[in-house]
């Protein structure tokens, strides 16, 4: 009698264990990070209305970028803090007591919000922005939180990680004519196509391989075939799969290794250009453009680990540290090219080694340049745009008088928060269908120890 009751025991214990393994995968956090998040607080009735955020650094420590702009008076506080307490009321990490408008701070791996709900952050709009990007005419956020621009044109490698996904991406020049008000501007170049090596298979999301303009879509490959992406996923394997967004065009990427990419494009109609946002999170250490920037460098290292050095101070060494050394570097290869090419093409016929110039003019043979508007109009435009991608989209549409970049800016931003509450994803089905294993083997548990009992 004591071994039987010993073997129900132990079917007791492992049940409960199961059930403890289950809802610890409910209660365990997914793996996708928000790039962007904002709170906010409106005073202009009593009692305040705030809106909380959070985010999460998975991994190593980045540097996140903030940005505040305060709308109350002095008095009500002009002060940024973060916390990790979910009640988001305690001032544990100041990021800025004396009404700094933007910043940065490295944060190590953990959960943050926003202290929002503190008497000390007055009326106002607090932003948080990390994770790599690379937006407008490009403005490249590293896989550390670094940020700057880089306007070379060519195919690049934008992340190559050395346990397998890689990243490459296209920069076409734009003709644009010079602002007189302007003393920043500069030549440009658009993102306009991505290639990743995604498990086994290789993925390109591209224009017509033709060259004619296509302002229809863009074309999705998989292993160099056509894909329809259709209203379904197309799975890749483990874990990996390609996703529309609700962004039209709109890709979602996700790696094995648990990276995701999302692909923000638009149709520039004055230029007949499709342009693209990347908004991603790595999983681990990767190298490219987008590569970490370290403390004693102005740049990403090179592929084989050595430093840029020092930031130049002669504009001219800057100039050719990174549209020469740097850029050639990180350039695509025949060799190790992941894009798709059209009869008698190759990376060859998209690298521009002289692009972009020194100074204006920023001339592209066969191409009409586009036309500058004013900087208040751009900032009119870019109005929606958070964080520190506002300054980006101000000066991206007011050299390239395209106000169509700061609707690009604001889907992009929103699509990394709709992600994380992505409803369908297959993590979910398994949660369900281990949910339901239990209930079965509950009723069988059962089932036997009436049985039991029932004997005389």
């Amino acid at each position: 009698m004591r071994a039987k009751d010993t073997l129900w025991s132990i079917l007791a214990r492992c049940y409960m264990n199961y059930m403890l393994l289950l809802l610890a995968a409910v209660l365990w956090p997914s793996s996708v990070e928000a790039a962007s998040v904002q709170a906010s607080k409106d005073c202009s009735v009593s009692p305040c209305t705030v809106v909380t955020a959070s985010f999460t650094i998975i991994g190593t420590p980045k540097t996140i970028h903030w940005d505040a702009t305060y709308t109350g008076s002095a008095t009500q506080g002009h002060s940024f803090y973060l916390t990790t307490n979910p009640q988001s009321n305690q001032a544990d990490i100041p990021l800025t007591t004396s009404g700094q408008p933007s910043g940065t701070k490295v944060l190590t791996a953990g959960a943050y919000y926003i202290s929002i709900k503190l008497a000390l952050m007055g009326p106002g709009f607090y932003s948080i922005t990390y994770n790599p990007s690379s937006t407008g005419d490009p403005h490249i956020t590293t896989i550390n939180g670094a940020r700057y621009d880089f306007q070379a044109a060519g195919e690049f490698v934008f992340l190559r990680d050395s346990k397998g996904p890689e990243i490459q991406v296209r920069h076409t020049p734009v003709a644009t004519k010079a602002n007189p008000g302007d003393e920043r501007a500069a030549c440009v170049s658009l993102n306009t196509a991505v290639a990743a090596r995604v498990g086994s298979h290789r993925v390109t999301y591209e224009p017509n391989l033709s060259g004619m303009p296509d302002p229809s879509g863009l074309q999705l490959r998989v292993d160099g075939v056509l894909a329809d992406l259709g209203e379904r996923a197309i799975d890749l394997g483990g874990r990996a799969r390609i996703t529309r967004t609700n962004v039209s065009g709109g890709l979602r990427i996700d790696f094995p290794d648990g990276t995701y990419l999302f692909v923000t494009p638009a149709w520039w109609a004055d230029q007949s250009k499709w342009y693209l946002n990347f908004d991603l999170a790595p999983a681990g250490e990767a190298l490219g453009i987008a590569g970490a920037i370290g403390r004693d460098t102005w740049l990403p290292a090179l592929p084989d680990g050595s430093s840029m050095g020092p930031l130049p101070a002669n504009s001219h060494d800057r100039y050719v540290g990174l549209n020469q050394r740097f850029a050639d570097a990180w350039r695509v290869t025949d060799a190790n090219s992941l894009f798709d090419y059209g009869s008698g093409t190759s990376t060859n016929t998209f690298t521009n080694r002289s692009w972009p110039p020194e100074r204006p003019p920023c001339e592209v043979p066969g191409t009409t340049p586009a036309e500058p508007i004013a900087e208040n109009l751009a900032k009119a435009a870019c109005q929606a745009v958070r964080g520190g991608e506002n300054a980006n989209c101000v000066y991206d549409v007011m050299v390239t008088g395209n106000p169509g970049f700061a609707a690009t800016y604001v889907l992009s931003q929103s699509l990394p928060v709709d992600a994380i509450s992505e409803p369908t994803s297959s993590r979910w089905i398994w949660i369900l269908l281990g949910l339901l294993l239990g209930v079965l083997i509950a009723l069988l548990i059962c089932c036997l120890l009436r049985r039991k009992r029932a004997r005389p």
